[in-house]
């Protein structure tokens, strides 16, 4: 039998960073005068939020979204401790831990920028794993090389995001998709994409991954 693995996205779950990374694409807006802006209210609506994503609501062409992303990564790297940790999410960490399952982040920011702010909140040792956009591949297929890494299944995995791409992208791995309200993107927009749960609290998400994470 496999070991249970729970897959948390950065931006929006574990990290308070909307306003952190907002602040950083507008500025690459005010430097090379992009013709949009982004807003919360833009972001909410992205089906996939990731840079790409980001410099297309700027009105940056696809073709030269590269141009500019390494900017970008550099700024957030730079301002990492501006994002406060979610209250509650070491206290998940360390029961993912202590029940003996996996616990791995799949995001769309860079892992050097994640493994800087959890050293800053000494969290550091807790993941098993950490992929980032600095590897090739959409979240989905991310997720099933931590699956293969850790030689789990579809079955013991769960997919925790705050956006319509971290449920979108886990269901495609096919593993059970946890979508928490309190990040980047409201209840009513995930719940369009049909989530396996939801959880509009740190509590609550912690009450059903002590659950998951003992069945």
């Amino acid at each position: 039998m496999s070991k249970k693995i729970f897959i948390f996205d950065y931006d929006g779950v574990i990290a308070d960073s909307l306003d952190m990374c907002i602040e950083a694409f507008n500025v690459l807006k005010d430097k090379y005068g992009f013709s949009g802006k982004l807003t919360k209210e833009a972001i909410a609506k992205l089906p996939h939020v990731t840079a790409e994503g980001a410099f297309g609501l700027l009105g940056v062409r696809e073709e030269d979204v590269h141009l500019y992303t390494e900017e970008v990564r550099e700024r957030l790297r730079n301002n990492a401790e501006k994002a406060s940790l979610f209250d509650g999410i070491g206290d998940i960490f360390r029961m993912v831990k202590e029940s003996g399952a996996y616990l791995a982040v799949n995001t769309s920011n860079d892992s050097g920028t994640v493994k800087k702010r959890l050293k800053m909140s000494g969290l550091a040792e807790l993941p098993d794993y950490i992929v980032g956009s600095d590897t090739p591949g959409c979240k989905s297929e991310k997720i099933r090389h931590i699956m293969e890494k850790f030689s789990g299944n579809a079955e013991d995995t769960y997919m925790i995001g705050d956006s319509m791409g971290d449920i979108t992208e886990g269901r495609k791995a096919k593993v059970h998709t946890i979508a928490v309200t309190y990040g980047w993107q409201p209840r009513e927009i995930l719940e369009g994409v049909n989530p396996e749960y939801i959880c509009d609290t740190m509590d609550e998400l912690k009450e059903l991954v002590q659950k998951k994470s003992r069945a």
